[in-house]
C-alpha cells in the first residue's frame, strides 16, 4: 500500500512539475554540442554523441508518467553512475557524452536554469518558449485547443528546441548524419550501462521485479535509438522536408503527450500546419542569438568537465 500511494503521488508530481524540465536542447544540438567536445577520432566521437542524446531516452514514455519522471530524473542527476560504470574506450566515450548533457552543470543547465547570453536565471529555451507561447495564443487554430498553460509552455518548449535543431542544421548540414551515424555505431555497452545503473532502485521505486525494470530500460532505449536514426534522416533532408517530417512525427507524439494530461483531441484534428508554423516562428525567434548560446555552451561545458574531473 505504501508503495502504491508514492507511485500515486510521484505520477502527480510528474504530471505538475515534469512540463518545462523533460525537454531541454533538441537532439541534434546536443549533437552539435557533444561533436565540438571531446575526442575527434571518429568512433569516439560518434560514441560522446550518442551518449550525449542518451539522457532523453525516457522522455516519451507518455503512457507512464510516473516511470518517465523517474528515470528522466535519474538520467538527468545520477548521470555519474554511468561514468563510474564505463571501462573500455567506446564504453567511456558514451559515459563522456552522456555526463556532458547532466541538468545540475551540463549542457542541459543553460537550456533549463540559466542562459549564458540569453535567458539568463531561466534558461535559453525556456525564454525562448515564453515568446513563442505568445506568439501562439494570438492564433485561432491554437486557441481551439484549449491548453492548460503547463501544457501550452510545453508545446511552445518543444517547439523551439525544433527549431534550434533546425538552424543548428543550417550552420553544420552533417549534423542529421551524424545523429544517425551516432545512433547506427553505437556501443552496444550503453544499455547495459543504464541497466546497471538505474534498473536495481527502479525496480523498488516502481515495485517490480529486476528484470522487468532491466527490460523496460533495454527496450526503451533501443526504441530512442531508432528514434534518433529517423530524426538524423529526416535532417538530411532538404530544409523544407525536414520541417514537414518532424512537423509529422511532433503531431504524431502530440496525441500522447495530450492524453497524459487527459486532452483528447477531437477526431480529425490535424496539429501539421500549426506545428509548422510553430517550428518557423521559433526559427525565428532564435535565428539571431541561437549560434552564441551554443558556442557559449560548449565553453560552458567544456569548463565544466575538466572541473568536475570527467577526462579520458
Amino acid at each position: 500500500m505504501k508503495k502504491k500511494l508514492i507511485i500515486a503521488w510521484t505520477m502527480f508530481i510528474a504530471l505538475v512539475f515534469l512540463p518545462s524540465t523533460v525537454f531541454s536542447w533538441g537532439s541534434a544540438t546536443h549533437a552539435y554540442l557533444d561533436d565540438h567536445i571531446g575526442k575527434r577520432e571518429e568512433l569516439r566521437n560518434l560514441n560522446e554523441i550518442y551518449g550525449g542524446m542518451a539522457n532523453d531516452v525516457f522522455n516519451y514514455m507518455f503512457n507512464y508518467p510516473a516511470y518517465m519522471g523517474y528515470l528522466y530524473y535519474q538520467t538527468h542527476n545520477e548521470f555519474l553512475r554511468v561514468w563510474g560504470i564505463a571501462r573500455t574506450r567506446q564504453g567511456k566515450s558514451l559515459a563522456y557524452g552522456f555526463v556532458s548533457h547532466n541538468d545540475m552543470w551540463g549542457a542541459d543547465f543553460t537550456a533549463h536554469h540559466s542562459g549564458l547570453t540569453f535567458g539568463q536565471n531561466e534558461g535559453y529555451i525556456i525564454a525562448k518558449a515564453k515568446i513563442l507561447k505568445s506568439i501562439l495564443e494570438q492564433v485561432p487554430e491554437y486557441q481551439a485547443l484549449q491548453l492548460p498553460d503547463p501544457v501550452a509552455m510545453e508545446v511552445a518548449h518543444n517547439l523551439v528546441e525544433s527549431g534550434v535543431d533546425l538552424l543548428i542544421k543550417r550552420r553544420a548540414p552533417l549534423t542529421g548524419l551524424k545523429v544517425a551515424a551516432s545512433a547506427i555505431l553505437r556501443s552496444p555497452e550503453l544499455p547495459l550501462f543504464m541497466v546497471k545503473a538505474y534498473a536495481e532502485e527502479f525496480s523498488d521505486y516502481a515495485d517490480i521485479s529486476y528484470l522487468e525494470a532491466a527490460k523496460i530500460i533495454a527496450s526503451t532505449e533501443m526504441e530512442f535509438r531508432k528514434r534518433m536514426i529517423l530524426y538524423g534522416q529526416a535532417l538530411m533532408q532538404d530544409e523544407a522536408t525536414a520541417i514537414q517530417l518532424i512537423s509529422e512525427d511532433w503531431a504524431e507524439l502530440a496525441i500522447g503527450f495530450f492524453a497524459m494530461y487527459g486532452i483528447i483531441l477531437p477526431e480529425g484534428t490535424d496539429l501539421i500546419p500549426l506545428i509548422k508554423f510553430g517550428i518557423l516562428q521559433a526559427m525565428v525567434i532564435c535565428a539571431g542569438d541561437f549560434d552564441n548560446e551554443v558556442e557559449a555552451t560548449i565553453n560552458f561545458v567544456n569548463q565544466q568537465l575538466l572541473l568536475y574531473g570527467i577526462v579520458y
